[in-house]
């Protein structure tokens, strides 16, 4: 179940609603309207078009250093870019990392100095109250933007930018562990404010002490991940067919070797895989006299020496559950096969490991 929402794009980067933030959202225009007033709904509307720009500066920056980003997520709390990889080079991942919290001070400047030339006060700027003017209400909000996302909390952008620094002195997987610690500490201290202060902030430090949690382990794993050999997890043995073989013999063939693709061959020559997927698009009545060299053909593969984060990388982007393993001299002779399957257990082993 897909549960955000595509609004539109902007430098070929799909924006998108998560439903909680659409939920939150009808929320706020309920009690608006039922009050007749929608100042609060108007405000937090373009405070979160400001929260996208703040994303697309990460994401901006990110294609600078060519980095793919798949697409950029509102939630209720925030937005989050999905970058494809994270940095080798800590001063890259800390150059992406700030150019977020920068965007949202130049923004927020322009704000404060629009509300100044209207006679508003550096008080009235920065009141905790909401000041119902709407540039001031703007600046403000902008520049607590940029200020609460500079904290050092893991994974929040003051995080990166933290653990990017501790990465140029200390291990990667180091590093990581300390940013997170830090970010750990960070929610939980949040959580126990917003005891006091306000409800809102505990919701925050949860999703900081989770989102560190979460992607502290994350990072671990891949980079241990990175070190394991496709070679150690492949099956030597390859169940293919060939480009004449129809779609119910190909099914046969995928369920004796538990496999969730074809793998096509043409005397000893890859032509690449077939997803479940797409033979599950034909009916089938028509899989008997269909050939499965009708349908698309993905042309991938990995060598023995790549790491299977690599594997899992490409399976991710093409959505696929079987990858094969070529020899590097000889990029169409298939040796053996990677699945989905191989690197959960890989992914599980290396947990156990750390």
């Amino acid at each position: 179940m897909k549960y955000s929402v595509k609004i539109g794009s902007a430098w070929g980067i799909p924006i998108e609603l998560h439903m909680t933030f659409i939920l939150l959202m009808i929320a706020i225009f309920v009690l608006a309207f039922s009050a007749l007033d929608f100042y609060l709904f108007y405000l937090i509307v373009l405070l979160f078009v400001f929260v996208v720009v703040h994303e697309l500066s990460h994401s901006l920056v990110a294609r600078h250093y060519r980095i793919s980003v798949r697409k950029i997520v509102l939630y209720p709390i925030g937005g989050v870019s999905e970058i494809e990889e994270i940095p080798d080079n800590p001063r890259v991942e800390w150059r992406m990392a700030i150019s977020g919290p920068l965007s949202s001070f130049v923004i927020g400047a322009v704000f404060l100095g629009l509300a100044l030339a209207r006679g508003v006060s550096l008080l009235d700027v920065f009141s905790l109250d909401v000041s119902r003017n709407m540039i001031a209400d703007l600046a403000r909000l902008n520049i607590l933007l940029g200020a609460f996302n500079l904290l050092p909390a893991f994974p929040m952008d003051g995080g990166r930018v933290f653990r990017a620094l501790l990465a140029e002195h200390l291990s990667f997987t180091d590093a990581t562990r300390y940013a997170a610690l830090v970010g750990r500490t960070f929610g939980i201290l949040m959580a126990v404010f917003g005891i006091f202060v306000n409800y809102w902030l505990i919701i925050v430090g949860i999703f900081v002490y989770i989102g560190a949690s979460e992607e502290a382990e994350q990072t671990i794993v891949s980079t241990t991940l990175a070190k394991v050999r496709v070679k150690d997890v492949m099956h030597f043995e390859a169940a293919a067919v060939t480009p004449d073989t129809s779609l119910a013999e190909a099914l046969e063939v995928m369920f004796k070797a538990r496999y969730h693709d074809v793998l096509i061959e043409k005397e000893g020559v890859l032509q690449g895989i077939v997803t479940w997927n797409e033979v599950m698009k034909v009916p089938p009545e028509q899989r008997i006299s269909m050939k499965i060299a009708s349908l698309p053909i993905k042309q991938v593969s990995v060598s023995p020496t790549d790491s299977i984060l690599d594997a899992y990388k490409i399976m991710t982007k093409e959505k696929i559950d079987l990858i094969p393993v070529v020899e590097k001299e000889n990029p169409t002779k298939v040796t053996g096969v990677v699945t989905s399957e191989a690197i959960a257990y890989a992914y599980e082993k290396s947990k156990g490991l750390r």
